[in-house]
């Protein structure tokens, strides 16, 4: 496909940056598929004036590449225009072989009233936005999360709706901004000042869209305020040892890596550390979708992250993370099955599907009424 005037500055950039000392695609999956280095590809884009749309719906864009670049060449912006220029040519549309109708579906439900509701419960300017992820895996633990929120903070509400990042991620800019538009609208007409955000993605997408409103993790918060006083030192007496996976949205807030870590040593576990961990942590293999657009590289990369982890166990704070490192061969909790969910000892660690999701959200959507 034709690369746009516009991407062509950022590859001509980007590629003047490049030393081309390869230090990207030792945690990368996807890199190593379509060339023997960052540099070669650049030149190669720079050269031709075309790429093949299946290269940047093989990136996750995590930007791990950026982190460990000691020039800071950003091909997470690279590849995203080059999705964003995929969408141009096809006039709204993506090819058939990226597999992406699903995906448009679940944005489209995500943002009705048969699966979200507007805020709810609110008597005052914050509110708790768990996240689609969350409200997928179990209600019940949304509610729990909300229900012990509502007692340390006065009048929040909650929000059960999308934060439109995967449409965005698709490329599809002009139809994220209208999705996003939804969101924004209830901001402003409920007065909206603080947001607590119990996924990453979330996290990401509201603050980078939603300046005027403070932006805050759950963990930061949960850190803060204490967790339940029944679940202190919970589990210092088991023998289990988890592994923390660091999900890669929020690669770059460290707070957010400190208030996790404060948490797990509140409830006694005893935990190891990846070694690529907190700002240099690796997808788990299920960012930028390329789980349904490229499977088996995802899927490659999935197995490659959960054995990284040399415990059974893996503790994260991510839904598709925890869902990741099952796929990978491992037993993964989310923070909030510790914290919140009564029926953790008997837990079975299978994924559900796609079907009980939907049921999920839409029993999840009224929480707060």
């Amino acid at each position: 496909m034709k690369i746009s005037d516009k991407t062509m500055k950022l590859i001509i950039k980007e590629e003047e940056k490049c030393t081309g000392c390869k230090q990207c695609m030792k945690g990368c999956p996807m890199l190593d598929k379509f060339c023997d280095s960052p540099k070669e590809l650049l030149v190669e884009l720079k050269d031709t004036k075309e790429f093949q749309y299946s290269m940047p719906y093989s990136c996750m864009l995590c930007g791990y590449c950026t982190k460990v670049c000691p020039t800071s060449v950003d091909l997470k912006s690279l590849f995203l225009e080059l999705r964003r220029d995929t969408v141009g040519i096809n006039n709204g549309k993506l090819p058939g072989e990226l597999n992406t109708k699903g995906i448009d579906l679940h944005q489209k439900l995500s943002f009705s009233n048969l699966f979200a509701s507007d805020i709810q419960n609110l008597q005052s300017d914050t509110i708790f936005f768990p996240g689609c992820g969350l409200l997928a895996y179990s209600p019940k633990i949304v509610e729990k999360t909300y229900n012990y929120l509502k007692g340390k903070i006065e009048g929040i509400g909650i929000y059960t709706k999308c934060c439109g990042k995967p449409t965005n991620y698709l490329g599809k800019e002009e139809k994220f901004k209208e999705y996003y538009s939804i969101l924004e609208k209830e901001f402003k007409e409920k007065g909206i000042k603080k947001v607590i955000t119990g996924c990453q993605n979330c996290f990401i997408t509201i603050g980078n869209k939603s300046k005027d409103i403070e932006v805050v993790s759950l963990w930061e918060v949960l850190s803060k305020v204490g967790i339940p006083e029944d679940k202190k030192d919970m589990f210092i007496n088991t023998d289990k040892k988890f592994t923390i996976h660091d999900p890669c949205p929020t690669r770059n807030e460290g707070e957010i890596h400190n208030s996790i870590r404060r948490i797990v040593d509140d409830l006694g576990l005893n935990v190891e550390e990846m070694e690529f961990k907190k700002g240099r942590t690796l997808c788990c293999g299920a960012g930028g979708m390329v789980p349904i657009t490229q499977g088996q590289i995802a899927k490659d990369h999935t197995i490659r992250r959960a054995q990284e982890a040399k415990t059974e166990y893996i503790i994260t704070y991510c839904q598709e993370c925890v869902e990741s490192m099952r796929k990978g061969g491992k037993s993964s909790y989310h923070i909030l099955d510790l914290l919140f969910n009564e029926e953790l000892e008997d837990m079975e660690q299978i994924n559900q599907n796609l079907m009980n999701k939907w049921i999920n959200r839409y029993k999840g959507k009224n929480i707060g009424v």
